[in-house]
């Protein structure tokens, strides 16, 4: 049977076919009665060379995955009716806050409480500056709100354009 002798580099292989199936035995018969100045060495043993290939094998990845998405974001914007049970934001953490007349979830939903409109505010609290907060106002007192909300805007556009 031949010995079949595999190379790192996926080169040739030599494939050696020898009287004895062992490395010594073959070994001994190459040095065993070695032969006379014009003599022949007869079939002893015999070496052939193999192409094999050289190609990388199309295998297993690393990458190639990918996860579902999870429809994070805002739901609600500010001015919209709500009615309880909507959701007006879905996240991961608490990127905002639920205020009056708002609920948060096990999993950070806020969601509305009572029928009315989505308000977007920061936090009154001067340690939390930049806090967001979500709230629902009560369709009656909307007016009012939408109104003190505007004035607040104005004044603060008032006072960029001053600032230069």
């Amino acid at each position: 049977r031949p010995h079949a002798r595999k190379d790192m580099f996926g080169g040739l292989r030599s494939v050696g076919r020898c009287a004895s199936n062992s490395p010594l035995g073959a070994l001994q018969s190459l040095t065993n009665g070695l032969p006379e100045l014009g003599q022949t060495l007869g079939p002893a043993c015999s070496s052939i060379f193999v192409r094999t290939a050289t190609k990388k094998q199309g295998g297993s990845s690393n990458n190639g995955r990918d996860s579902n998405p999870k429809f994070l974001g805002i739901k609600k914007y500010g001015g919209e009716h709500v009615i309880p049970g909507n959701i007006i934001a879905r996240q991961r953490g608490t990127k905002w806050h639920c205020g009056a007349n708002c609920g948060i979830g096990v999993d950070h939903t806020v969601y509305s409480l009572i029928s009315g409109r989505v308000h977007f505010t920061d936090a009154k609290n001067p340690h939390k500056r930049g806090k967001r907060v979500i709230n629902v106002v009560p369709h009656e007192q909307w007016p009012e709100v939408l109104a003190a909300a505007q004035a607040r805007n104005a004044a603060k556009r008032a006072k960029k354009e001053v600032q230069p």
